[in-house]
């Protein structure tokens, strides 16, 4: 994500060269673990000299360090998340509360909320003799639209926000077919709605089925979703119904309380 490009230039109380380091951090993502200062000059879309004084910058602060021309971050960056997690409670709630219900259920269970156009996971409970993904961790990031955790929390969005989604991660103009296909994809998130959780198959990684629910705060607003990860075709219907949504639904309401 290149955050400086989503600032207003005119704002005059606005850092633009703030915006543009932490465009920097946010380019080590997903396999980007070990960049060079041209690989993230491309990522960020800023010239070399920039790119460069902006990672001496972090490297002089311990955010960043570098191996023969390679840089990455350290884990000094974990500071940045310390306030969050700590305000929500997330280690000392959201973590055994996921903990507990893993082990009910057997499965490995995640809790994601939105960050812009994804959906972060910030929580995460493994369990190690059971099916998982290498990118279902703490930090790891999924779009919204075909996946379980993001449909439910778009499902749950207030209409105009979810419409402002929609529109940002439209990839073309409209169309009678694209058209079609928004009111299809808003069909699917308002059965969603009704049904109070979502389930998909092979629509993000081919052969992995997902489910999740959606978590609201004590106002009753959306927050995030808990979501589970398994081999397509592992659970029918009714092993949904009878052994897992009714317990990942008291997961979601003990995680709700502290939001």
């Amino acid at each position: 994500m290149i955050l400086h490009h989503l600032l207003d230039k005119d704002d005059k109380e606005v850092s633009l060269t703030f915006g543009k380091g932490l465009s920097v951090i946010m380019a080590f993502e997903g396999r980007n673990s070990e960049l060079t200062i041209s690989e993230i000059a491309e990522k960020v879309e800023l010239n070399r000299a920039v790119t460069r004084r902006l990672v001496r910058t972090l490297e002089q602060l311990g955010f960043v360090a570098h191996d023969r021309g390679r840089y990455q971050l350290t884990p000094r960056v974990l500071r940045l998340t310390r306030g969050f997690l700590e305000t929500r409670s997330i280690p000392q709630v959201v973590q055994p509360v996921l903990r507990n219900v893993s082990h009910e259920i057997g499965e490995s269970v995640s809790f994601a909320m939105l960050d812009g156009d994804e959906a972060v996971y910030v929580a995460h409970a493994f369990v190690p003799s059971r099916f998982t993904l290498n990118m279902v961790t703490v930090g790891s990031r999924v779009p919204l639209t075909p996946t379980a955790a993001g449909r439910v929390i778009l499902a749950f969005l207030d209409r105009e926000e979810r419409e402002a989604i929609l529109d940002r991660l439209s990839l073309s103009a409209y169309t009678e077919k694209t058209l079609v296909e928004r009111r299809e994809f808003t069909d699917l998130l308002n059965s969603i709605r009704f049904s109070g959780f979502s389930f998909s198959e092979s629509e993000y990684v081919e052969g992995v089925s997902s489910l999740a629910l959606p978590v609201f705060d004590r106002d009753k607003r959306v927050v995030g979703a808990v979501s589970i990860i398994f081999p397509q075709g592992q659970y029918d219907e009714n092993d949904l119904h009878d052994r897992l949504i009714e317990k990942l639904l008291r997961c979601t309401n003990d995680i709700g309380a502290v939001f």
